[in-house]
């Protein structure tokens, strides 16, 4: 075990310091000077489905429960982001809200008895979650940054559950309930920091690239004159009102116009089609060192969390269909009965194929020192994830998100599959 411990501790250690070279070749072209803004909303139907833990704690009794869960929703989202020369910002809010199903075992132990048993449980859910971050730099490449994230979860059930009760002179009898019941889970996360380093939205060099390439196959274009034309893009798109969506028959024309007086090439007649694809995240390009504390808090346990954090992030821009990211984590968590240090290490590929679909294929080492009075513990976990979006056409997508959790020990994160389904439409 302590030669396990050991090589866990330095295998972390000597991901996180690993120096930052080999940076993308978009570094040569200043990255930084790439903008990136767009505005979006967002609504359809998500399926998701997956294991969680609940528990706490009052005067009286304790409470623990773990769940196998599945819900449909509809839900609506809000998204922002705003990424210029001096300061990276970004807005999400979503509200969701549909049938809840699942089951599993849950354990009430009080002074006048214990209750074990197993459970089924079918009901609504809502959830509503927000999150905010803003990076300034001072320069090229200094910045700060703040972090917050808030969310709230309801659940309205109804219960079935059988299982047995053992009261104060130890005499187990057998358990069984019909009952409704409700749960309120809130939290709210923040973290402040100081960073080094910058990851650039690459969506638009990307763009001009693909055009580029399409339409004038017969030329080779430095990275130069692609920048160019990213920069170009990314002046059509930033410009759009977001109370509108993006009217392509007035903006295709700007770029046509662009590339026969700009960059002296034939006309061409650009595909609408080309135009509208490619409304993927953030594609980054780059890398970045951040640390600073935190704090979370929720109304179930843990209930408050504090500590510092450290993480490193690069990703590199291969060319127009592929990126490779790898990121480093480590924090140290302050909380009332153990502290524990938790690290995350996570590398991924991503394939873009078309402009019109992307494909992610990763995994990520979790490592987990629990410290007590007198022993510490060490646990970890590996977690591989898949994740598909396409663009069916300029409105209609689909999101698939798919992982599974495999784990030393349940303390550090409940073991089984994870899954999420998107299918809906985007105003941007």
């Amino acid at each position: 075990m302590k030669h396990k411990r050991l090589f866990a501790i330095v295998f972390l250690i000597s991901a996180i310091v690993i120096p930052m070279k080999g940076w993308s070749q978009l570094h040569k072209i200043q990255t930084d000077k790439l903008e990136f803004k767009r505005h979006e909303i967002n609504w359809g139907l998500n399926y998701s489905g997956g294991s969680e833990r609940d528990s706490w704690k009052t005067e009286e009794a304790e409470y623990f429960e773990e769940m196998t869960t599945n819900s449909a929703k509809i839900w609506i989202e809000n998204r922002f982001w705003d990424f210029r020369e001096d300061r990276q910002q970004q807005f999400d809010i979503s509200v969701k809200a549909g049938p809840l199903w699942g089951k599993g075992n849950w354990n009430d132990s009080s002074y006048i008895e214990e209750i074990d048993a197993e459970h089924r449980l079918s009901g609504l859910r809502a959830a509503i979650s927000a999150d905010y971050s803003f990076r300034y730099y001072y320069n090229n490449r200094n910045y700060t940054l703040l972090q917050i994230n808030a969310n709230a979860q309801y659940d309205w059930y109804s219960q079935s559950s059988e299982g047995t009760a053992i009261d104060s002179n130890g005499v187990v009898t057998d358990y069984l309930d019909d009952s409704k019941g409700d749960k309120l889970k809130t939290g709210i996360d923040a973290l402040a920091g100081w960073g080094l380093g910058r990851l650039a939205a690459v969506n638009h060099f990307m763009a001009a690239e693909y055009l580029l390439k399409k339409y004038y196959p017969e030329k080779e274009f430095s990275q130069d004159e692609i920048l160019i034309l990213a920069g170009e893009i990314a002046r059509i798109k930033n410009s759009h009102d977001p109370r509108t969506s993006h009217q392509a028959e007035i903006e295709v024309p700007q770029i046509e116009d662009f590339l026969n007086q700009k960059m002296i090439q034939m006309p061409k007649r650009i595909s609408i089609t080309d135009w509208e694809s490619g409304e993927f995240l953030p594609r980054y390009s780059g890398s970045r060192v951040e640390f600073g504390p935190f704090f979370q808090y929720y109304n179930r346990e843990p209930d408050f969390v504090y500590g510092g954090y450290f993480l490193f992030e690069y990703s590199k821009y291969c060319n127009m269909k592929w990126n490779r990211n790898f990121s480093a984590a480590i924090n140290y968590n302050a909380y009332k009965h153990n502290d524990w240090i938790l690290g995350e290490i996570k590398l991924d590929w991503s394939y873009f194929q078309q402009m019109q679909s992307q494909w992610d294929l990763g995994l990520k080492y979790i490592p987990g020192l629990e410290i007590g009075n007198e022993k510490a513990f060490f646990y970890h976990g590996v977690v591989p994830y898949f994740s598909w979006f396409t663009q069916l056409n300029s409105k209609n997508r689909i999101d698939m998100n798919l992982a599974w959790r495999i784990t030393s020990d349940e303390k550090l994160m409940m073991p089984g599959p994870e899954i999420s389904v998107s299918v809906y439409r985007s105003k941007y």
